[in-house]
């Protein structure tokens, strides 16, 4: 006989059970960062302690502290440590005090990271400290937005914004004796004098804007050729049933799995003077050649033809061949991902309407796939403007774009004032395209928001 307990619990019931509160993610975050402080601590220690045992490569700290008495060592990596100890625990357990000593260590790691850069002058202990420190920091004061933004952003300001403006600083200085960079602060107008050097004439030519322009008509090149062939390309993967079009972009994928300096190499091998096209070119169709022409004289100027080699390699278009076949699977992808989204049977109720191909293509698919191919344009631009390994190995020394200027600039002129000025003026090209592309992107979701209302 089942026994059934019908008795509910009152809310004066409900009252009384005591209510256990969870965790603090903050705080256990928090901790988890002054343990691996205390981590690197007790390396320190561990590395100090046992130098007269164990022959330690010095690193800078070291080396900085070692100027010092070496019970001064042991005091700051001692208490360092038992301060990032203690208060990881009392963070863990959340005591009465233990944010307001995690925010005291917190500012006590960012002010060790700044006094690490002014003793020892070294960058990647400097980042490591200051990072620690702001993390805890921004997670004990409770900031959610910027305990998820931090990382990111943080590795922005010390990987792009500060090298950024240090490119930006020097492309202001002039090139001393010996590479230095020196400053000119009496003459302010003369600290934009190597943007002012890309615009003049070099002998009577203006070279560096003849690089410029070569560049900026190859990378368009290039974009507008990767275009034409992935859009279709793309358009026939996205038709294709759901389980074929995986293994499609799978092997589109595949080059990606095989390094680009391997691939280019791969090409030079296949378009030089004793490759594979030339091989067959100059020697088997010209035996045969030879032979027809020793039958019938229609076949006199195929064995002229195929008697030299083809000039396949170290010229513009083995460049832009290059270039295609580096960065068309950039185009392919976008223009998928957004062709795949598509509602086809909006084609369908074009041609319904009595619209042909080329309008339901021209009125309905290519506004619906503009974001697409805006972004893989850009994709595809922006690297084209600046490539260096493709224009240096298959174009060698008679192909000239802004990467080989910038890297002949900053290794073997040294004039790192000039290449900064040129990689500024680079970014201002690419930022102005990448403008565009918001806009234009913008302006689609724009118009396409206003189809779908006047629809409805």
């Amino acid at each position: 006989m089942a026994v059934t307990d019908n008795t509910r619990l009152s809310p004066h019931t409900t009252s009384n059970i005591p209510m256990t509160r969870g965790y603090d993610l903050f705080n256990r975050t928090a901790a988890m960062i002054f343990f691996s402080q205390a981590l690197l601590w007790l390396s320190l220690l561990i590395r100090w302690a046992t130098f007269n045992v164990i022959n330690w490569q010095p690193l800078a700290i070291e080396l900085a502290l070692a100027q010092w008495p070496a019970a001064v060592a042991y005091v700051v990596f001692g208490g360092l440590l038992a301060l990032s100890l203690a208060t990881g625990v009392m963070l863990l357990r959340e005591t009465r005090h233990a944010r307001s000593l995690g925010l005291a260590a917190a500012a006590i790691t960012l002010a060790a990271g700044a006094l690490y850069y002014v003793l020892a002058r070294e960058f990647y202990g400097t980042a490591l400290l200051l990072g620690l420190g702001g993390m805890a920091f921004v997670l004990l004061r409770r900031q959610t937005a910027w305990s998820l933004a931090f990382p990111s952003a943080y590795w922005l300001l010390v990987f792009f914004l500060i090298p950024l403006a240090i490119v930006f600083v020097v492309s202001l200085g002039e090139r001393a004796r010996l590479g230095a960079v020196t400053f000119d602060l009496t003459n302010p107008a003369s600290l934009f004098d190597d943007y002012g050097r890309i615009f003049s004439r070099i002998n009577g030519d203006f070279i560096y804007l003849r690089i410029f322009a070569r560049s900026l008509w190859l990378a368009l090149l290039n974009t507008a050729i990767c275009l034409l062939f992935a859009y279709p390309f793309a358009y026939w993967i996205a038709r294709q049933p759901a389980s074929r079009r995986n293994i499609l972009i799978f092997l589109v994928m595949i080059p990606f799995w095989t390094n680009f300096l391997v691939r280019t190499y791969a090409w030079m091998l296949i378009l030089r003077d004793s490759g594979l096209i030339n091989n067959f070119w100059s020697i088997t169709l010209h035996e045969q050649a030879v032979r027809l022409a020793e039958i019938s004289p229609l076949f006199d100027w195929l064995a002229r033809a195929t008697s030299q080699k083809l000039p396949l390699l170290y010229n513009f278009p083995s460049v832009l061949l290059g270039l295609f076949y580096g960065y068309l699977p950039f185009m392919v992808l976008p223009l998928y991902t957004n062709l795949e989204k598509v509602n086809w049977s909006l084609l369908e109720a074009a041609s319904d309407l009595y619209a042909g191909r080329w309008q339901s293509f021209r009125r309905v698919l290519l506004p619906l796939t503009l974001p697409g191919v805006i972004a893989g344009s850009i994709i595809v631009f922006i690297p084209s403007l600046g490539a260096y390994v493709t224009p240096d190995l298959m174009g060698g020394a008679k192909v000239a774009l802004l990467g080989n200027l910038l890297q002949q600039q900053f290794m073997t002129v040294r004039d790192w004032p000039f290449g900064s000025a040129i990689s500024f003026i680079m970014m201002a090209v690419m930022l102005a395209a990448t403008l565009v592309y918001f806009r234009v992107s913008a302006e689609s979701e724009r118009t396409t928001e206003i189809t779908v209302a006047h629809d409805k």
